[in-house]
């Protein structure tokens, strides 16, 4: 499986704070209502409340299905981020489109 690979490159990028390598990795409707900044500013006030820096846990839960499916879509993928003292994820669909495998919807923090 190469989608959840995609998405835990997208939620590392984030925690590394390599905005632009994130966005890069979005869908090319995503690229238009979002800003390499934007993601930035979203994924930081997710994690600001915790007293460490995030990183990519390792937990990540994967869908082939689900009620919404769209014809292009890949997965669904949850990704755990967490630091010392709190946990949150990324959740993200992977569509296919003529440039191949790409993030096209992005949910923020935990369930």
């Amino acid at each position: 499986m190469e989608y959840p690979r995609l998405a835990t490159r997208f939620a590392t990028a984030l925690t590394n704070g390599e905005y632009d390598e994130a966005y890069q990795m979005l869908s090319p409707d995503m690229q238009q209502k979002h800003t390499a900044d934007e993601l930035g500013k979203t994924f930081e006030a997710m994690v600001e409340y915790g007293g460490s820096p995030a990183k990519v846990d390792g937990f990540i839960e994967t869908l082939e299905e689900w009620p919404d499916k769209e014809p292009d879509d890949v997965g669904w993928v949850y990704v755990s981020v967490s630091g010392d003292d709190y946990a949150e994820a990324v959740t993200v669909i992977v569509s296919t489109n003529r440039n191949g495998m790409s993030i096209s919807s992005i949910e923020w923090g935990r369930p």
